[in-house]
């Protein structure tokens, strides 16, 4: 299930963790009302790859920074476009940075071709939206 944290080549590559969080209905009585989830019991290793930043723009009286990065993780990670992601830099190796905030494109699982036995290459990545108002 967890073939590339076995695999010695690939147990160093995932240095970053995630939290997912999902918004569902809930039903209370007669009423459904939205509320956000955590989807993981524990955090995610993961790993964030191909920064593409673009300087900040302004837009009404806030500057707004954008990118658009790559997350990869495990096949085995719940996970759905449109996730908010909670994302610590170096995290799955024991720094205690800030959460960088992002949102989950839709996800691309990428089997091994040898069935997983050998490689250990299978993986799940999704595009990151991060959408923050600086200084907020």
């Amino acid at each position: 299930r967890h073939m590339i944290l076995n695999n010695p080549i690939f147990s160093t590559w995932y240095t970053d963790t995630a939290d997912i969080y999902r918004t569902v209905p809930v039903k209370e009585g007669n009423l459904t009302r939205q509320e956000r989830q955590k989807v993981n019991p524990s955090p995610v290793p993961c790993r964030i790859y191909r920064p593409e930043k673009g300087p900040p723009s302004m837009e009404q009286a806030a500057a707004r920074e954008r990118s658009a990065e790559k997350m990869s993780c495990d096949l085995s990670v719940d996970i759905r476009a449109g996730d908010e992601i909670l994302i610590v830099r170096g995290g799955n190796l024991g720094h205690a940075n800030k959460p960088e905030r992002y949102f989950a494109g839709s996800p691309v699982q990428y089997y091994d071709p040898v069935g997983g036995a050998l490689t250990g290459l299978q993986h799940k990545e999704v595009g990151l939206l991060m959408d923050n108002i600086i200084g907020g």
